[in-house]
């Protein structure tokens, strides 16, 4: 893995300013992967910028659609993905984009995604032993990180599965309170309504 730190100066609206920004690339033989987490607009424009990406890429990524896109367009796998999520007691939303060619992935995302990070160490780990990869394709590639996508995802689910029926039990118990609360609420109302005829 290469922490990249790269210096651009960039026009703003009415001056010109200099943004550092820290880039992951992975490289294995010809195969070239980089991971955005959490990247400002002028981020992605810069990767958008140094890897050319075509123009109707921009367009989709900078109108942050709201459904999710998938294209094979002028040799590209374009994927425009809104992962919801659930946290708690809120949801969250989280863009999951992919750019991939012959020469690179690109993959972008708002929040840390569990699968990434482990499919970065196996790049990592890949890189030194090169046993696993053994191949200088980037379609293949692409297909063992949406593999650990998936993979990540029913795990996700299971946990998810397991915070509901611990959630459902909570409900349950909350209901059995709330309906023990209301009978002694009818004996007490019953017990001064009789105190107060006597």
């Amino acid at each position: 893995m290469t922490n990249i730190i790269l210096h651009k100066s960039w026009q703003n609206c009415k001056r010109n300013s200099i943004i550092i920004i820290v880039i992951s690339k992975y490289k294995h033989k010809e195969l070239a992967w980089v991971d955005l987490e959490s990247p400002s607009d002028e981020e992605v424009a810069y990767i958008l910028e140094e890897y050319n990406i075509p123009l109707f890429i921009k367009e989709e990524i900078l109108s942050k659609p709201k459904e999710d896109i998938i294209r094979l367009e002028q040799g590209y796998i374009f994927a425009y993905l809104n992962l919801a999520r659930i946290l708690s007691d809120k949801s969250t939303s989280n863009r999951l984009i992919f750019i991939a060619n012959d020469n690179f992935i690109i993959v972008i995302h708002d929040k840390p995604i569990q699968a990434l990070g482990e499919f970065s160490k196996e790049m990592e780990l890949d890189i030194v032993t090169e046993e696993k990869f053994g191949t200088n394709n980037n379609k293949l590639l692409f297909a063992h990180l949406l593999k650990s996508l998936y993979v990540n995802s029913q795990n996700q689910l299971a946990s998810d599965e397991d915070k509901i029926k611990i959630l459902e039990k909570q409900i349950l118990r909350e209901k059995k309170r709330l309906k023990l609360l209301i009978i002694l609420s009818f004996i007490l109302i019953g017990a001064i309504i009789l105190i107060i005829w006597l």
